[in-house]
C-alpha cells in the first residue's frame, strides 16, 4: 500500500526530499502566477488614468470655454445687482437730502 492512500493528513516529515521539493516548486509557482497577476492589475490601473488623461486633453479646451461662460454670466449678473443697488443708493441719498431741506 502506498503512503499516500495510508494518511489523510500530509506531514513533510515523512515524506522524501523529492516530494518536499516538489511541494515549494508549486508553492513558488502559485506565488509567481499572484505576483504576476497582481502586477498585471497595477499596470492596468496606470494605463487605465494615462488613457483618461489622454482622453480628456481634447476635451479641455470646450471645458474651459464652458467654466468662463459661467464665470462671465456670474459676473454680469452681478454687475446688473451693482448697477440696482447704485440707483437705490442714489433715490436713498435724494430722499434723504430732500429730507434735511424741506
Amino acid at each position: 500500500m502506498d503512503s499516500w492512500q495510508q494518511r489523510k493528513i500530509v506531514s513533510l516529515t515523512t515524506m522524501s526530499f523529492k516530494d518536499i521539493e516538489n511541494v515549494f516548486i508549486f508553492g513558488l509557482l502559485i506565488t509567481g502566477f499572484l505576483l504576476f497577476g497582481v502586477g498585471g492589475y497595477l499596470a492596468y490601473r496606470v494605463i487605465r488614468k494615462m488613457w483618461a488623461a489622454v482622453q480628456s486633453v481634447p476635451k479641455l479646451p470646450a471645458m474651459l470655454d464652458g467654466v468662463c461662460r459661467a464665470i462671465n454670466t456670474q459676473t454680469e449678473m452681478l454687475r446688473e445687482q451693482n448697477r440696482k443697488l447704485d440707483t437705490i443708493l442714489e433715490q436713498n441719498r435724494s430722499l434723504a437730502a430732500d429730507g434735511l431741506r424741506g
